[in-house]
C-alpha cells in the first residue's frame, strides 16, 4: 500500500472492518489513496498477524481509554468506528465508547468518519419499544457525532445472516430444521452478510467524498446496508433449496420467545427486536421505506455496480459450516 491518507479501521479483525480492510486492499483505486492502519485489543492474535502480512499497520486499542483511542486515531485521514454492545451489555459503556471515537476524530481533524450505526428504536416508536439498548446506544453515538459537525456518513447494517447459524435448528425427528420468530410468516427480513459486504458498501462511499460534508451542513447521509428483504416464508423456502432439507417455520408466543432467553431482560429487548421489523421494516419510518432505502443504497454506493450477497448464495455456501449438510 502507498497511499498517504490514512484509513483507520476498528473492529479490525471483526467481521465489518476485516470486509473493509479486504475491499480496499482489493481495489485498484483506494488501495492507492489510502494506508491502512487495522485497531484490535491485541496486535499479536493470529488475525491481526495475517493482517500485517497484508500490509496493514495494526495498531492497539483500548476503547475504555480515551488516550489510548486518540492514539490510534491520530493522523488519520478516515475512520470506521464500530463498538460491540454485546462484549459487556451496558448501553452507558457502549455510548461512552463510541464518543471516545467522535471526540478523537474531532481533535484530531478526521475528513472521513464511517459510522457503524443503527436506528433509534425508541424515537422511531414513539416510546412503545424502549428496551433495544443495542440499537439505542448506537444510534445516541450517531447523534453525537452529527452534534459535533464531523464529516461523515452512516452506514446501517440489516440482520446478520451469520444468527442463521442458530436460528434454523434441527428439530426432535432429526431430519427436518425449524426457524423459529415471534412473528408471523409474512414478516419480512432485511439479511446482511457483513462479513462480505460492508467493505463494498463503504468503498463505494469513499468514491463520493462529497457525501461526507452534508453531515457538516444538513442531514448525514445513511447508507441502508442489505441485500434485500425476505419472509420466514421466503426464508424456509430458500434454505430448502439450498439445502434439500425441510424447514418449517415455526410462529413463537412472544412470552415463549422471551422465556428461550438467558434472562427476561435480553429476552424483553430481542422482541422488541424483532418487533421493529415488523412495525416499521427495521430501516424506518415504514416497511416500504426501508425497502426504498436498502434498494437505493446497493443502485447509489455498493462498489462497482454490483449486488450483495444473496441469502440463497449465503445458504448455498455455509451449509456445511453451520448446518453439516
Amino acid at each position: 500500500m502507498c497511499g498517504s491518507k490514512v484509513f483507520t479501521v476498528f473492529g479490525s479483525t471483526g467481521n465489518q472492518g476485516g470486509s473493509i480492510i479486504k475491499s480496499i486492499l482489493a481495489h485498484p483505486l483506494l488501495s492507492k489513496e489510502y494506508r491502512l492502519r487495522g485497531v484490535t485489543r491485541n496486535p499479536e492474535s493470529d488475525r491481526a498477524k495475517a493482517l500485517t502480512a497484508q500490509g496493514v499497520e495494526m495498531v492497539a486499542g483500548d476503547m475504555e481509554n480515551s488516550e489510548s483511542v486518540s492514539k490510534a486515531i491520530e493522523g488519520s485521514y478516515a475512520v470506521f468506528g464500530v463498538t460491540n454492545y454485546w462484549e459487556v451489555p451496558s448501553k452507558e459503556r457502549e455510548v461512552n465508547q463510541g464518543k471516545r471515537i467522535a471526540d478523537a476524530c474531532k481533535t484530531h481533524g478526521v475528513k472521513q468518519l464511517i459510522w457503524s450505526n443503527l436506528p433509534h428504536v425508541g424515537k422511531l416508536s414513539g416510546g412503545k419499544y424502549p428496551n433495544v439498548h443495542h440499537f439505542d446506544g448506537k444510534a445516541e453515538i450517531g447523534e453525537y457525532i452529527a452534534s459535533l459537525h464531523i464529516p461523515h456518513v452512516n452506514v446501517v447494517p440489516g440482520m446478520f445472516m451469520q444468527n442463521l447459524k442458530s436460528g434454523i435448528s434441527k428439530s426432535q425427528d432429526g431430519e427436518t430444521y425449524n426457524f423459529a420468530m415471534p412473528l408471523t410468516k409474512e414478516v419480512k427480513y432485511p439479511w446482511f452478510n457483513p462479513a462480505k459486504d460492508t467493505g463494498a458498501f463503504v468503498a463505494g462511499a469513499l468514491l463520493h467524498p462529497e457525501i461526507f460534508e452534508k453531515a457538516t451542513t444538513g442531514t448525514p447521509v445513511s447508507i441502508s446496508q442489505a441485500s434485500g428483504f425476505w419472509s420466514g416464508t421466503e426464508v424456509c423456502e430458500t434454505f430448502e433449496k439450498a439445502t434439500g432439507k425441510k424447514v418449517n417455520f415455526v410462529q413463537l408466543e412472544e412470552e415463549t420467545y422471551i422465556g428461550f432467553m438467558s434472562t427476561r431482560e435480553l429476552g424483553q429487548e430481542l422482541l422488541e427486536n424483532m418487533l421493529l421489523v415488523s412495525d416499521y421494516g427495521y430501516f424506518g419510518p415504514t416497511v416500504e421505506k426501508s425497502i426504498e432505502a436498502v434498494q437505493e443504497s446497493i443502485k447509489e454506493f455498493y462498489l462497482d455496480g454490483g449486488k450483495p450477497q444473496s441469502l440463497e448464495e449465503f445458504m448455498e455456501e455455509n451449509k456445511a459450516a453451520f448446518w453439516h449438510l
